[in-house]
């Protein structure tokens, strides 16, 4: 379930399991999509995925391009980030920074993302990604910053936010 159905992008909060059941149907056609992006396990403040290294996200020189890792870390924050919203919010990437540890050119990559501070307008997350592997070598170190946004007012007035 959609939050399409809402009138926004994204899972609503009282369906992330039937969401994450039928994240096939919500990527298809998107970036995330594209990039082959999973989502494993979603709870309060929380979502875990997993991504294949393969010919979608590796740049010319056989490796995890940046881009692609970016676009990876920001799906787990978007996927944590719904499981925090109050009834009629939404949210928006403002900021993110990725710090790459290390380069990975075959093998399955897991991510985590956790919601570290969730305010009246703003909510932090920090995410990891890892080789899905014995070596577990953390790849990339994400901080991501989500935008709350309440597009309607119980009044009917549009936010100004």
């Amino acid at each position: 379930m959609t939050a399409q159905d809402a009138g926004f992008e994204g899972p609503i909060e009282r369906h992330l399991s039937e969401a994450v059941a039928q994240q096939e149907a919500i990527f298809r056609d998107t970036f995330p999509g594209a990039l082959g992006v999973h989502i494993d396990e979603i709870g309060e403040g929380f979502a875990r995925g997993s991504l294949e290294v393969d010919g979608r996200v590796k740049n010319p020189g056989g490796v995890a391009h940046g881009g692609a890792l970016a676009g990876f870390g920001d799906t787990l924050a978007a996927w944590a980030s719904f499981t925090v919203l109050a009834e009629g919010e939404i949210f928006t990437t403002i900021e993110f920074k990725a710090n790459f540890l290390g380069g990975v050119a075959r093998g399955r990559l897991s991510g985590e993302s956790r919601v570290v501070h969730r305010g009246s307008r703003t909510a932090v997350l920090d995410v990891k990604i890892y080789t899905d592997d014995d070596e577990r070598r953390l790849i990339c170190a994400m901080l991501v910053t989500q935008a709350i946004l309440r597009p309607e007012q119980p009044d009917g007035e549009r936010s100004r936010y």
